[in-house]
Protein backbone atom coordinates (compact mmCIF):
# COMPACT_ATOMS: atom_id res chain seq x y z
CA UNK A 1 0.00 0.00 0.00
CA UNK A 2 1.48 3.47 -0.83
CA UNK A 3 1.79 6.02 1.84
CA UNK A 4 -1.12 8.23 0.19
CA UNK A 5 -3.27 5.16 0.99
CA UNK A 6 -2.15 5.16 4.77
CA UNK A 7 -2.56 8.77 5.72
CA UNK A 8 -4.69 9.48 8.11
CA UNK A 9 -5.07 13.41 8.81
CA UNK A 10 -6.95 15.24 11.59
CA UNK A 11 -8.50 18.29 10.25
CA UNK A 12 -9.43 21.58 12.12
CA UNK A 13 -12.07 23.70 10.56
CA UNK A 14 -15.14 25.91 11.49
CA UNK A 15 -17.90 25.63 8.64
CA UNK A 16 -18.90 23.02 6.51
CA UNK A 17 -22.01 22.64 3.80
CA UNK A 18 -24.83 23.32 4.15
CA UNK A 19 -23.82 24.91 7.04
CA UNK A 20 -21.85 27.63 5.40
CA UNK A 21 -21.99 31.39 4.92
CA UNK A 22 -18.71 31.75 2.93
CA UNK A 23 -15.84 30.18 0.29
CA UNK A 24 -13.76 28.63 2.97
CA UNK A 25 -16.56 25.80 3.50
CA UNK A 26 -17.12 25.26 0.39
CA UNK A 27 -13.18 25.36 -0.24
CA UNK A 28 -13.28 22.57 2.34
CA UNK A 29 -15.63 20.43 1.03
CA UNK A 30 -14.36 20.60 -2.40
CA UNK A 31 -10.73 19.17 -1.06
CA UNK A 32 -11.85 17.10 1.52
CA UNK A 33 -13.98 14.92 -0.61
CA UNK A 34 -11.10 15.02 -2.93
CA UNK A 35 -9.04 13.87 -0.52
CA UNK A 36 -11.20 11.08 0.22
CA UNK A 37 -11.65 9.90 -3.18
CA UNK A 38 -7.83 9.66 -3.21
CA UNK A 39 -7.63 7.27 -0.51
CA UNK A 40 -6.95 10.09 2.16
CA UNK A 41 -9.10 8.94 5.89
CA UNK A 42 -10.14 12.98 7.35
CA UNK A 43 -11.40 13.16 10.53
CA UNK A 44 -13.10 16.15 10.27
CA UNK A 45 -13.59 18.68 13.27
CA UNK A 46 -16.19 21.10 13.42
CA UNK A 47 -16.82 23.57 16.16
CA UNK A 48 -20.89 23.31 15.97
CA UNK A 49 -23.38 25.34 17.75
CA UNK A 50 -25.98 23.16 16.56
CA UNK A 51 -27.92 19.48 17.82
CA UNK A 52 -25.14 17.21 17.42
CA UNK A 53 -27.99 14.68 17.11
CA UNK A 54 -30.15 16.13 14.04
CA UNK A 55 -29.29 14.32 11.00
CA UNK A 56 -27.96 16.98 8.85
CA UNK A 57 -24.57 16.79 10.92
CA UNK A 58 -24.03 13.53 9.38
CA UNK A 59 -26.01 12.88 5.89
CA UNK A 60 -22.70 14.77 3.62
CA UNK A 61 -20.49 12.27 5.00
CA UNK A 62 -22.40 9.23 5.05
CA UNK A 63 -20.94 6.88 2.19
CA UNK A 64 -16.99 8.37 2.48
CA UNK A 65 -14.13 8.17 4.05
CA UNK A 66 -14.72 11.11 6.00
CA UNK A 67 -15.57 11.15 9.94
CA UNK A 68 -16.81 14.07 11.71
CA UNK A 69 -16.65 14.60 14.97
CA UNK A 70 -18.59 17.28 16.77
CA UNK A 71 -17.82 20.13 19.21
CA UNK A 72 -20.48 22.63 20.73
CA UNK A 73 -18.72 25.64 20.39
CA UNK A 74 -20.47 29.20 19.68
CA UNK A 75 -17.46 29.74 17.11
CA UNK A 76 -18.86 30.51 13.46
CA UNK A 77 -17.71 31.70 10.32
CA UNK A 78 -16.36 35.85 9.85
CA UNK A 79 -17.28 36.27 13.41
CA UNK A 80 -16.04 39.68 15.35
CA UNK A 81 -15.92 40.37 19.10
CA UNK A 82 -19.17 42.08 18.38
CA UNK A 83 -21.08 39.71 16.73
CA UNK A 84 -19.81 36.99 19.01
CA UNK A 85 -21.79 38.97 21.89
CA UNK A 86 -24.87 38.85 20.13
CA UNK A 87 -24.81 35.21 19.43
CA UNK A 88 -24.41 34.51 23.20
CA UNK A 89 -26.71 37.01 24.32
CA UNK A 90 -29.15 34.25 22.08
CA UNK A 91 -28.17 31.87 24.37
CA UNK A 92 -27.86 33.14 27.75
CA UNK A 93 -28.90 30.64 30.25
CA UNK A 94 -25.93 28.65 28.81
CA UNK A 95 -22.59 29.03 31.18
CA UNK A 96 -20.93 26.70 29.15
CA UNK A 97 -19.98 29.21 26.50
CA UNK A 98 -16.66 31.80 27.14
CA UNK A 99 -17.63 35.84 27.25
CA UNK A 100 -15.83 36.49 24.45
CA UNK A 101 -14.97 35.19 21.02
CA UNK A 102 -10.68 34.70 21.88
CA UNK A 103 -12.33 32.88 25.02
CA UNK A 104 -14.44 30.49 22.75
CA UNK A 105 -11.30 29.82 20.68
CA UNK A 106 -9.50 28.89 23.12
CA UNK A 107 -11.88 26.45 24.46
CA UNK A 108 -12.10 24.73 21.12
CA UNK A 109 -7.76 24.65 21.53
CA UNK A 110 -8.38 23.00 25.43
CA UNK A 111 -11.14 20.13 23.27
CA UNK A 112 -8.86 20.04 20.46
CA UNK A 113 -6.15 18.46 22.42
CA UNK A 114 -8.17 15.79 24.31
CA UNK A 115 -9.76 14.58 20.57
CA UNK A 116 -5.58 14.57 19.32
CA UNK A 117 -5.34 11.63 22.54
CA UNK A 118 -8.40 10.09 20.92
CA UNK A 119 -7.79 9.94 17.06
CA UNK A 120 -5.75 8.13 15.39
CA UNK A 121 -3.64 10.17 12.56
CA UNK A 122 -0.56 11.00 11.59
CA UNK A 123 -0.80 14.91 10.59
CA UNK A 124 -2.53 17.52 11.33
CA UNK A 125 -3.79 20.31 9.00
CA UNK A 126 -6.26 23.28 10.10
CA UNK A 127 -7.74 26.21 8.68
CA UNK A 128 -7.63 29.70 9.17
CA UNK A 129 -6.96 31.33 12.31
CA UNK A 130 -9.82 30.30 14.46
CA UNK A 131 -8.58 26.82 14.36
CA UNK A 132 -5.06 27.47 14.22
CA UNK A 133 -5.03 27.74 18.32
CA UNK A 134 -6.67 24.23 17.98
CA UNK A 135 -4.19 22.61 15.26
CA UNK A 136 -1.13 23.94 17.64
CA UNK A 137 -2.55 22.06 21.04
CA UNK A 138 -3.35 19.19 19.02
CA UNK A 139 0.45 19.05 18.03
CA UNK A 140 1.51 19.40 21.66
CA UNK A 141 -0.69 16.43 22.67
CA UNK A 142 0.71 14.11 19.90
CA UNK A 143 3.94 15.19 18.56
CA UNK A 144 2.43 14.93 15.34
CA UNK A 145 3.48 17.37 12.62
CA UNK A 146 0.85 20.44 11.82
CA UNK A 147 -0.16 22.36 8.27
CA UNK A 148 -1.81 24.83 8.45
CA UNK A 149 -4.32 26.67 5.79
CA UNK A 150 -4.59 30.37 4.94
CA UNK A 151 -7.71 31.30 3.55
CA UNK A 152 -7.64 34.67 4.36
CA UNK A 153 -5.41 37.18 6.63
CA UNK A 154 -6.57 39.44 9.15
CA UNK A 155 -4.80 41.84 6.55
CA UNK A 156 -7.48 40.62 3.87
CA UNK A 157 -10.31 40.38 6.04
CA UNK A 158 -9.65 44.35 7.45
CA UNK A 159 -8.97 45.67 4.27
CA UNK A 160 -5.64 46.50 6.19
CA UNK A 161 -7.37 48.81 7.98
CA UNK A 162 -8.17 48.42 11.66
CA UNK A 163 -6.66 44.92 11.95
CA UNK A 164 -7.16 43.52 15.22
CA UNK A 165 -3.92 42.63 17.03
CA UNK A 166 -4.65 39.70 19.26
CA UNK A 167 -6.18 37.91 15.58
CA UNK A 168 -2.79 38.76 14.24
CA UNK A 169 -1.09 37.07 17.05
CA UNK A 170 -2.80 34.19 16.81
CA UNK A 171 -1.99 34.05 12.92
CA UNK A 172 1.48 34.42 13.65
CA UNK A 173 1.94 31.90 15.72
CA UNK A 174 0.36 29.22 14.15
CA UNK A 175 2.53 30.47 10.82
CA UNK A 176 5.54 29.87 13.11
CA UNK A 177 5.18 27.07 15.02
CA UNK A 178 3.18 25.13 11.50
CA UNK A 179 5.29 22.62 9.83
CA UNK A 180 4.09 23.82 6.63
CA UNK A 181 1.98 26.55 5.59
CA UNK A 182 -0.49 26.18 2.76
CA UNK A 183 -1.93 29.57 1.03
CA UNK A 184 -4.90 29.48 -1.64
CA UNK A 185 -2.38 32.01 -3.97
CA UNK A 186 0.60 33.71 -4.45
CA UNK A 187 -1.32 36.74 -3.55
CA UNK A 188 -1.84 35.30 -0.10
CA UNK A 189 1.52 33.88 0.47
CA UNK A 190 3.29 37.62 -0.52
CA UNK A 191 1.18 38.83 2.24
CA UNK A 192 2.16 36.25 4.70
CA UNK A 193 5.93 36.73 4.30
CA UNK A 194 5.72 40.59 3.86
CA UNK A 195 3.37 40.70 7.15
CA UNK A 196 4.16 38.21 9.30
CA UNK A 197 7.70 37.35 8.42
CA UNK A 198 7.63 34.00 7.11
CA UNK A 199 10.41 32.40 5.00
CA UNK A 200 8.77 32.03 1.50
CA UNK A 201 10.49 28.00 1.42
CA UNK A 202 7.53 27.42 4.17
CA UNK A 203 4.63 28.30 1.84
CA UNK A 204 3.08 26.42 -0.61
CA UNK A 205 0.49 27.76 -2.93
CA UNK A 206 -2.39 24.98 -4.00
CA UNK A 207 -5.05 27.27 -5.39
CA UNK A 208 -8.43 26.61 -4.97
CA UNK A 209 -10.77 24.87 -7.27
CA UNK A 210 -14.74 23.98 -8.04
CA UNK A 211 -17.09 21.54 -8.11
CA UNK A 212 -19.41 21.74 -11.45
CA UNK A 213 -21.77 19.19 -10.07
CA UNK A 214 -22.07 21.85 -7.80
CA UNK A 215 -24.31 24.14 -9.73
CA UNK A 216 -25.89 22.05 -12.34
CA UNK A 217 -29.14 23.03 -12.03
CA UNK A 218 -31.62 23.98 -14.72
CA UNK A 219 -34.02 26.87 -14.35
CA UNK A 220 -37.52 26.28 -13.93
CA UNK A 221 -40.29 26.75 -16.49
CA UNK A 222 -41.53 30.30 -15.12
CA UNK A 223 -37.79 30.92 -14.95
CA UNK A 224 -37.17 31.50 -18.14
CA UNK A 225 -39.84 33.02 -18.62
CA UNK A 226 -39.32 35.52 -16.22
CA UNK A 227 -35.91 35.88 -17.62
CA UNK A 228 -37.27 36.26 -21.12
CA UNK A 229 -39.44 39.25 -20.12
CA UNK A 230 -36.49 40.81 -18.40
CA UNK A 231 -34.82 40.45 -21.65
CA UNK A 232 -38.04 41.52 -23.55
CA UNK A 233 -37.49 44.73 -22.04
CA UNK A 234 -33.60 45.07 -22.77
CA UNK A 235 -32.85 44.68 -18.87
CA UNK A 236 -29.17 43.55 -18.44
CA UNK A 237 -28.29 41.89 -15.13
CA UNK A 238 -25.16 42.64 -13.31
CA UNK A 239 -24.59 40.77 -10.04
CA UNK A 240 -22.66 40.36 -6.72
CA UNK A 241 -22.58 37.73 -4.99
CA UNK A 242 -20.39 37.33 -1.69
CA UNK A 243 -20.58 38.90 1.86
CA UNK A 244 -20.75 42.98 2.91
CA UNK A 245 -17.74 43.23 4.13
CA UNK A 246 -15.02 45.89 3.50
CA UNK A 247 -13.01 43.01 2.07
CA UNK A 248 -15.76 41.99 -0.97
CA UNK A 249 -16.22 45.63 -2.11
CA UNK A 250 -19.74 46.17 -2.16
CA UNK A 251 -19.26 50.03 -2.34
CA UNK A 252 -17.73 49.83 -4.96
CA UNK A 253 -19.93 47.82 -6.83
CA UNK A 254 -22.73 50.85 -5.97
CA UNK A 255 -20.22 53.01 -7.46
CA UNK A 256 -20.11 51.30 -10.38
CA UNK A 257 -23.75 51.11 -10.63
CA UNK A 258 -24.30 54.84 -10.00
CA UNK A 259 -21.53 55.17 -13.08
CA UNK A 260 -23.00 52.84 -15.02
CA UNK A 261 -26.76 53.88 -14.53
CA UNK A 262 -26.16 57.54 -15.35
CA UNK A 263 -25.43 56.27 -19.55
CA UNK A 264 -27.90 52.73 -19.17
CA UNK A 265 -30.70 53.36 -17.57
CA UNK A 266 -31.68 49.59 -18.58
CA UNK A 267 -29.41 47.88 -16.06
CA UNK A 268 -30.58 45.72 -12.69
CA UNK A 269 -27.98 45.24 -10.16
CA UNK A 270 -28.49 42.54 -7.88
CA UNK A 271 -26.53 42.19 -4.35
CA UNK A 272 -26.52 38.50 -3.23
CA UNK A 273 -25.40 38.37 0.31
CA UNK A 274 -25.15 39.67 3.77
CA UNK A 275 -23.02 40.83 6.29
CA UNK A 276 -21.93 43.84 8.46
CA UNK A 277 -22.09 46.05 5.92
CA UNK A 278 -25.44 45.59 4.73
CA UNK A 279 -27.35 48.38 6.70
CA UNK A 280 -24.39 51.30 4.86
CA UNK A 281 -25.13 49.27 1.56
CA UNK A 282 -28.77 49.75 1.73
CA UNK A 283 -28.14 53.64 2.88
CA UNK A 284 -25.60 53.79 -0.09
CA UNK A 285 -27.87 52.65 -2.55
CA UNK A 286 -30.40 55.44 -1.24
CA UNK A 287 -27.99 58.31 -0.97
CA UNK A 288 -27.14 57.46 -4.95
CA UNK A 289 -30.50 57.54 -5.91
CA UNK A 290 -30.35 54.03 -7.38
CA UNK A 291 -32.13 51.96 -5.05
CA UNK A 292 -35.16 51.47 -7.25
CA UNK A 293 -32.12 49.79 -9.82
CA UNK A 294 -30.31 48.01 -6.93
CA UNK A 295 -32.01 44.31 -5.50
CA UNK A 296 -30.88 43.30 -2.61
CA UNK A 297 -31.70 39.02 -2.83
CA UNK A 298 -30.12 38.10 0.69
CA UNK A 299 -27.60 35.19 1.24
CA UNK A 300 -28.21 32.78 -1.49
CA UNK A 301 -26.90 29.06 -1.52
CA UNK A 302 -27.53 25.92 -3.74
CA UNK A 303 -29.89 26.29 -6.91
CA UNK A 304 -30.64 29.83 -5.54
CA UNK A 305 -27.05 31.07 -6.32
CA UNK A 306 -26.84 29.00 -9.50
CA UNK A 307 -30.09 30.93 -10.90
CA UNK A 308 -28.75 33.82 -10.28
CA UNK A 309 -25.37 33.31 -11.84
CA UNK A 310 -27.65 31.98 -14.86
CA UNK A 311 -29.86 35.10 -15.24
CA UNK A 312 -26.56 37.22 -14.91
CA UNK A 313 -25.42 39.35 -18.15
CA UNK A 314 -22.34 39.94 -16.13
CA UNK A 315 -21.03 39.21 -12.40
CA UNK A 316 -18.54 41.26 -10.88
CA UNK A 317 -15.72 40.43 -7.80
CA UNK A 318 -15.03 44.32 -6.88
CA UNK A 319 -13.22 42.70 -3.34
CA UNK A 320 -10.59 45.26 -1.76
CA UNK A 321 -8.50 42.47 -0.91
CA UNK A 322 -9.60 38.74 -2.03
CA UNK A 323 -7.04 35.49 -1.07
CA UNK A 324 -8.44 33.79 -4.07
CA UNK A 325 -12.10 33.76 -4.57
CA UNK A 326 -14.28 31.30 -5.68
CA UNK A 327 -17.48 33.24 -7.26
CA UNK A 328 -15.81 33.80 -10.30
CA UNK A 329 -14.95 30.38 -11.32
CA UNK A 330 -18.69 29.67 -9.74
CA UNK A 331 -19.98 32.11 -12.19
CA UNK A 332 -17.97 31.19 -15.36
CA UNK A 333 -19.26 27.41 -14.75
CA UNK A 334 -23.16 28.96 -14.84
CA UNK A 335 -22.33 30.79 -17.93
CA UNK A 336 -22.36 34.28 -16.94
CA UNK A 337 -18.71 36.34 -17.42
CA UNK A 338 -16.68 37.94 -14.91
CA UNK A 339 -15.03 41.43 -14.23
CA UNK A 340 -12.52 40.61 -11.26
CA UNK A 341 -10.61 43.28 -9.20
CA UNK A 342 -6.52 42.14 -9.77
CA UNK A 343 -6.27 42.07 -6.39
CA UNK A 344 -7.10 39.06 -5.83
CA UNK A 345 -5.61 35.49 -5.65
CA UNK A 346 -8.36 34.14 -8.43
CA UNK A 347 -6.78 36.46 -11.06
CA UNK A 348 -3.58 34.42 -11.01
CA UNK A 349 -5.41 31.75 -12.51
CA UNK A 350 -8.02 32.59 -14.75
CA UNK A 351 -7.33 34.50 -18.13
CA UNK A 352 -10.67 34.73 -20.01
CA UNK A 353 -12.26 37.85 -17.77
CA UNK A 354 -12.40 41.16 -17.21
CA UNK A 355 -9.80 42.74 -14.61
CA UNK A 356 -9.36 46.53 -12.94
CA UNK A 357 -8.03 47.45 -9.81
CA UNK A 358 -10.37 48.18 -7.18
CA UNK A 359 -10.48 51.43 -6.90
CA UNK A 360 -11.10 52.34 -10.19
CA UNK A 361 -14.40 52.47 -10.49
CA UNK A 362 -14.13 54.58 -13.52
CA UNK A 363 -12.44 51.57 -15.64
CA UNK A 364 -14.85 49.34 -14.06
CA UNK A 365 -17.85 50.99 -15.22
CA UNK A 366 -16.39 51.36 -18.75
CA UNK A 367 -15.94 47.67 -19.03
CA UNK A 368 -19.48 46.94 -18.04
CA UNK A 369 -20.71 49.00 -20.42
CA UNK A 370 -18.57 47.38 -23.28
CA UNK A 371 -20.32 44.00 -22.26
CA UNK A 372 -23.71 45.12 -21.77
CA UNK A 373 -23.53 47.19 -25.35
CA UNK A 374 -21.60 44.47 -27.57
CA UNK A 375 -23.25 41.56 -27.31
CA UNK A 376 -20.32 39.20 -29.23
CA UNK A 377 -17.82 40.75 -26.48
CA UNK A 378 -20.03 39.10 -23.96
CA UNK A 379 -20.31 35.80 -25.85
CA UNK A 380 -17.04 35.51 -26.03
CA UNK A 381 -15.71 35.82 -22.63
CA UNK A 382 -19.11 33.52 -21.58
CA UNK A 383 -17.83 31.13 -23.96
CA UNK A 384 -14.22 31.17 -23.44
CA UNK A 385 -14.61 31.43 -19.48
CA UNK A 386 -16.44 28.28 -19.85
CA UNK A 387 -14.29 26.12 -21.36
CA UNK A 388 -11.54 27.75 -19.15
CA UNK A 389 -12.92 26.78 -15.55
CA UNK A 390 -13.12 23.13 -17.06
CA UNK A 391 -9.25 23.22 -16.10
CA UNK A 392 -10.03 23.39 -12.51
CA UNK A 393 -10.73 20.83 -10.49
CA UNK A 394 -10.48 19.32 -6.92
CA UNK A 395 -8.50 16.72 -7.49
CA UNK A 396 -5.78 18.58 -8.58
CA UNK A 397 -5.59 20.73 -5.49
CA UNK A 398 -5.77 16.92 -3.26
CA UNK A 399 -2.84 15.80 -5.13
CA UNK A 400 -0.56 18.62 -4.08
CA UNK A 401 -1.69 18.85 -0.44
CA UNK A 402 -0.79 14.53 -0.50
CA UNK A 403 2.41 15.90 -2.00
CA UNK A 404 2.85 18.22 0.79
CA UNK A 405 1.90 15.60 3.58
CA UNK A 406 4.66 12.98 2.36
CA UNK A 407 7.32 16.06 2.68
CA UNK A 408 6.29 16.93 6.03
CA UNK A 409 6.36 13.63 7.50
CA UNK A 410 9.61 12.54 5.46
CA UNK A 411 11.32 15.59 7.31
Amino acid sequence: MSLSHSLKILMFGWEFPPFNSGGLGVACKGLVEALARQGIEVSFVLPKKMDCQSSSCRFIFADSLIKIRKVNFLLSPYLTSKSYQSLRKDKEGLNIYSPDLFGEVARYAREAKKIAFLEDFNLIHAHDWLSFPAGLEAKKASGKPLIVHIHATEFDRTGGNNVNQHVYEIEKQGFSEADKIIAVSNFTKKKVVEYYGIEPDKIEVVHNAIDSADFDFDLSEAERLRIKKLKAKNIKIVLFAGRLTIQKGPDYFLEVAKKVLERNVNVLFIIAGSGDMEAQIIEQAAELNIADKVLFAGFLRGKDLAQAYQMADLFIMPSVSEPFGLTPLESLTCGAPVLISKQSGVSEVIFHCLKTDFWNTDEMADKVLAILGYPELQESLKENGMREVKKFNWQDSAKKCIEIYQEVLSF
